[in-house]
């Protein structure tokens, strides 16, 4: 399983801010309703002195959340993406990472928490960054 597609997997079924209801893409997000995707956004990789691959891949969580006038959603959103920054660095500070095939993940962190990117009068789209570094295993 690629980096994509773990990281996709271990938050939909480990974060408990993950609604199960709501749909969960993969480089995609909907014109309107509550969604979440992970994209891609880059990676590099580097090798280690004994020529192990070091790929570092960075990572976008989105979601598109009620947005408007009300204060009540705009707070909501805040308040889930300070958690899930908090849910996220509280896994990677107990050693708890997605399983990607052919790598060990040793070190993930979350920025950004809750930047606005887009925003109509009904919905606003949120986003987290994630950097996932990882070792080949060998």
């Amino acid at each position: 399983m690629n980096a994509l597609d773990a990281t996709r997997k271990w938050l939909r079924e480990k974060c408990p801010l993950i609604d199960k209801n709501n749909r969960f893409n993969a480089n995609y997000l909907g014109a309107s309703g509550v969604e979440y995707t992970l994209r891609t956004s880059g990676e590099k990789h580097r090798q280690n002195i004994v020529g192990d691959d070091i790929a570092t891949h960075d990572l976008v969580f989105e979601a598109q959340l009620p947005f408007g006038t009300a204060l009540a959603p705009n707070l909501a959103a805040a308040d889930f993406f300070a958690g899930l920054s908090a849910w996220v660095r509280g896994q990677a500070a107990c050693g708890q990472y997605p399983e990607i095939n052919g790598y060990e993940v040793t070190e993930l962190t979350a920025s950004n928490a809750g930047v606005i990117t887009s925003a109509t009068a009904t919905d606003a789209r949120y986003q987290l960054q994630l950097q996932l570094v990882m070792k080949e295993r060998t």
